[in-house]
């Protein structure tokens, strides 16, 4: 972690000062460091340069390490399919199947195959309306970047959003995600791709952010805030932190669609699924909000594995339907 962001850093749980025991550092970089609060006493770290600020009292559903760790598992146990996965030509596995094996190479860190594999593997997958759709919305926020402040990236994932302002921004760059599993992948691909020195990287939960009041300028989000639990608390929490803009790349779906309303409803998470859910959301938590640059899709469902039978890369939609990619811009 760059040590200039230290400075806004307090007790994600109480709100308090930290006590910082820096054991290594490099220039402007902390390597590892033990962190607690002088307050609660709750402890943090630093640890390989990712900053770890996780809490003990929310609970929380890893599903970077599950996959990963569940992948390498059942290749393992399933000879047969890992023999068939690995000869299968690339251009006969479906897109599910294709998206796997770029995952495999990925956790053995051989990034030149799965950085190439994956970029295939989003043509098998998705179709050009959702990747045009996507990917102006990400530009979109870019193009908007005007100054040179910080950014802070909400449950970055793999931080596509993140690689895009790297290359073609000159502003330092926090990568945010309450899986360290997934910060750790970055750390090592960010690295691969020369991208590294402008990049931090912090584990967190969004329900209880490590930053101070009003500490963030620029705030981001690639489609991250829509799969937190919560969503109230969360949008709560960004306007706490927040002290002039949070711009989030979102996909929505029509009010009438009741087949992914019922959808969304299932799985109590329907704060953000339509402009209507949204709008709401987003005021009851203090936030003056514009949607721009609306992309309406036509959106298939994701291929199921054939080798890997069954497995999935994304459960919506469920059927062909439309949906509106956006960026909302919120102010306080």
């Amino acid at each position: 972690m760059h040590k200039q962001y230290m400075d806004m850093l307090i007790c994600p749980l109480c709100h308090n000062e930290l006590e910082w025991h820096i054991k290594e550092d490099n220039k402007d970089r902390i390597v590892n460091a033990d962190i607690k609060c002088s307050s609660c006493q709750a402890e943090y770290e630093i640890r390989d340069e990712i900053a770890v600020f996780l809490t003990t009292s929310l609970s929380r559903n890893d599903l970077w390490e599950k996959t990963e760790s569940g992948l390498e598992k059942y290749l393992r146990e399933n000879p047969d399919v890992y023999k068939k996965l690995m000869n299968t030509p690339e251009n006969e596995l479906n897109g599910a199947d294709y998206w796997y094996k770029a995952s495999y190479f990925e956790m053995k860190k051989d990034f030149i195959t799965s950085s190439r594999m994956f970029e295939s593997a989003f043509q098998k997958i998705y179709n050009n309306d959702y990747i045009n759709g996507w990917k102006a919305q990400m530009d979109y926020i870019v193009e908007e970047i005007k100054d040179n402040e910080p950014i802070i990236d909400i449950a970055s994932g793999k931080g596509y959003l993140i690689e895009k302002l790297l290359k073609k921004t000159k502003n330092y760059i926090v990568a945010t995600d309450f899986s360290p599993t997934i910060l750790v992948r970055n750390k090592e691909y960010y690295k691969f791709k020369g991208l590294y020195d402008r990049l931090s990287l912090i584990a967190f939960d969004a329900r209880k952010t490590p930053f101070r009041d009003n500490s963030i300028v620029t705030m981001t989000s690639n489609m991250g805030i829509q799969n937190i639990e919560q969503p109230g608390e969360v949008m709560r929490e960004m306007n706490r932190i927040t002290n002039r803009e949070f711009m989030c790349v979102m996909q929505l779906i029509d009010e009438d669609d009741k087949v992914h309303m019922n959808f969304f409803n299932e799985f109590g998470s329907i704060a953000y699924a339509t402009r209507a859910n949204v709008m709401e959301t987003y005021k009851k938590s203090g936030w003056d909000i514009k949607i721009c640059n609306s992309f309406i899709a036509d959106v298939k469902p994701t291929s199921e594995g054939e080798i890997i039978e069954g497995a999935r890369i994304d459960g919506f939609p469920i059927e062909d339907t439309k949906i509106e990619f956006c960026v909302v811009k919120a102010k306080k």
